[in-house]
């Protein structure tokens, strides 16, 4: 039986073996490695160090992080009913663990004694970035907060992945829900040729006689910054626009819920609005 493609990281990535069956099994049981080795990092009795603390904790979800980041790719350019059921039973679960890491107390204690330690003290450079980079994200992600706290925080996180995934499930339904056919060549002036051609190649893969544009960026740019019939690349351009504000896609709503999330998330963790807390380490 082949090995889950999903399980080893590789470079190249072997797209042409990965399948929307191997999604499922090969999360969970990285979910499962990464969560083990969670708790070996506190539940490690040997002196506190760089490599069996921060590089530890870096290395946790190395192998998680390339397998769901090469889920979530596929997802977005080349989504299927199965890959996209696949990629949202697990995308909650991800989510909860990563929004978790933080909000372990144990683990939290075991940062700050190696921060006391003298190692920590004397280390310089990028590990001395690197600690000070994850105590202030670790107190940024709510390390600090009381239990009821932690509890509300990683509620917000789960409901706000689940948001945010439908928000780009919906722009990406509605851009590949638009299309538009031309029948006549004369309304192409100022098209180049190579245009031209993948148009010409997108209608006969449809079956359709004529030029087919749509809003991914290849037909899009090449139509808005060439074509010269100015009433197309109107209409081109109020449908990028608009996209994702129309039933069954519209994420008006959504918008405001990831808003009204957002703010409760800033004002849990002490910042005045979301924008502060993204920026406290941006600019």
């Amino acid at each position: 039986m082949p090995s889950n493609p999903l399980l080893q990281i590789q470079f190249p990535i072997p797209f042409d073996q990965i399948r929307a069956a191997d999604v499922q099994p090969a999360i969970r049981e990285l979910l499962e490695d990464a969560r083990k080795h969670l708790e070996q990092i506190w539940q490690n009795g040997r002196p506190r160090t760089f490599e069996n603390t921060l590089l530890a904790l870096d290395r946790l979800t190395e192998r998680l992080d390339y397998a769901m980041g090469i889920v979530k790719h596929l997802e977005t350019v080349a989504t299927t009913p199965e890959l996209r059921a696949a990629h949202n039973a697990v995308e909650g679960e991800v989510s909860a663990f990563h929004s978790s890491i933080p909000l372990q107390e144990p683990l939290w204690k075991t940062l700050r004694q190696y921060a006391a330690t003298g190692e920590a003290r004397a280390i310089a450079g990028t590990r001395k970035r690197f600690l000070t980079k994850t105590l202030d994200t670790f107190r940024r992600h709510g390390a600090e907060l009381d239990a009821p706290g932690k509890a509300r925080l990683a509620g917000l996180d789960v409901e706000l992945t689940r948001l945010t995934t439908k928000y780009a499930e919906n722009v990406l339904d509605s851009t590949n829900a638009f299309e538009l056919v031309i029948t006549g060549e004369s309304r192409l002036s100022g098209l180049p040729a190579t245009a031209r051609a993948a148009a010409r190649e997108s209608a006969a893969a449809k079956g359709l006689d004529g030029w087919r544009f749509t809003l991914q960026a290849p037909s899009y740019q090449a139509l808005m910054t060439y074509l010269d019939d100015a009433a197309l690349r109107e209409h081109v351009y109020r449908a990028f626009a608009t996209r994702a504000t129309r039933e069954p896609f519209d994420n008006r709503a959504l918008i405001a819920r990831i808003l009204e999330l957002r703010r409760e998330k800033a004002a849990l963790l002490g910042y005045r609005n979301f924008a502060d807390l993204v920026l406290e380490d941006r600019m």
